[in-house]
């Protein structure tokens, strides 16, 4: 008798339960398509605007359009890399390619390599651009040649021939770690294969003089706690040309190595993880941008007048350095002037080592 009243006691329970389940499902139903019809109506009366923006940065004034209060539509053929596909079913392939019998049409090539498309290449060059335009001047000295000016340095770094590429990878994750936490650099970095062998090597960009026997110590150590046997030259000695180290001596010079190395096109296996890469800092520092009421057009017309314009579908570049039109356009000059040492103090870091 006690078991039968326990449990109509619990069936009890258990149906209020419920009501009250249902109760706040329909709640939320009705909170949730509140909520809805008034983003229809805020979306339905926003304001719909093309606003002409220009963006000062170290290349020069980039004018392009932006679009307020425009929405777009996703298309069919947008939904083309989120199809739900079952490459194990003969059905879903089609002439060796992924393929949506509801959409009819194949998807992308399934690929196991990676490669730097036109877009990464821009952004890869303009961090480059950014990273040596905004870093200061500093002096370090060489009892060789005396004083010397640096402002960007490139490092190439290789391995011996029995390096695994699993090996050469953790060696290479170690010395960006020791170049951000010990040397206190600011840097771009690039994976490649090489033509001979098909061995891994990778290129950096870093703002900060470090010597070269730090360089060739501290790799030569990563890459043996990764386990690897070093070579011996004739004599048996260890060998230490598995890096190198360029000291630009202007803008040329710097143009030059970014074009034949950084951004070079190349590919690489997907196991071996991206391509390029940078210092998270870099990324976060956003240019300046103002809208067509923010700028005086007399000065704008100056600068397309004393320099070199070009112009594209979407936007419109004026090459000029502007540190350099404090005379044609003032107002532009004290704005970039203020995103300059900005950018500059937080770029330029202490240097840790003095002397060669």
């Amino acid at each position: 008798m006690y078991q039968e009243r326990f449990s109509k006691l619990n069936r009890k329970r258990y149906s209020i339960s419920l009501i009250k389940q249902k109760k706040i499902d329909a709640k939320a139903l009705a909170q949730k398509k509140e909520f809805e019809s008034q983003l229809n109506e805020l979306s339905e009366n926003r304001i719909k605007a093309v606003l002409q923006n220009y963006k000062l940065t170290d290349s020069g004034v980039i004018s392009y359009k932006s679009y307020e209060g425009y929405s777009r539509n996703v298309k069919k053929s947008s939904l083309i890399n989120l199809l739900n596909y079952n490459p194990e079913i003969e059905n879903y392939w089609k002439d060796g390619k992924p393929f949506d019998p509801a959409l009819g049409y194949g998807v992308k090539d399934l690929k196991d390599y990676r490669t730097l498309s036109p877009k990464q290449v821009r952004d890869c060059r303009k961090l480059c651009n950014k990273l040596s335009y905004y870093t200061a001047n500093r002096k370090f000295k060489s009892k060789k040649t005396g004083t010397y000016n640096f402002r960007i340095g490139f490092i190439s770094l290789t391995t011996p021939l029995n390096t695994t590429d699993q090996q050469s990878l953790k060696a290479f994750e170690g010395f960006l770690d020791y170049l951000r936490r010990t040397a206190n650099c600011i840097y771009v970095w690039k994976k490649e294969l090489g033509e001979e062998g098909n061995r891994l090597h990778y290129h950096i960009m870093v703002n900060n003089f470090i010597p070269y026997y730090i360089v060739s110590w501290k790799w030569k150590r990563l890459l043996l706690e990764q386990g690897v046997k070093w070579p011996k030259n004739k004599k048996g000695e260890d060998t230490t040309s598995h890096y190198r180290i360029e000291l630009p001596r202007n803008k040329k010079q710097t143009s030059s190595y970014i074009s034949k190395y950084i951004v070079k096109g190349c590919e690489l296996p997907k196991g071996h993880g991206y391509i390029i890469g940078c210092s998270e800092i870099l990324k976060e520092l956003k240019e300046t941008v103002l809208i067509e009421s923010e700028i005086e057009n007399t000065e704008l017309w100056n600068l397309i007048k004393s320099n070199k314009t070009i112009y594209t579908d979407y936007v419109g570049i004026i090459c000029c350095d502007l540190l350099k039109v404090k005379k044609i356009a003032p107002m532009l000059y004290n704005i970039f002037l203020k995103q300059y040492y900005s950018f500059r103090d937080t770029l330029t870091l202490p240097q840790r080592f003095q002397t060669v």
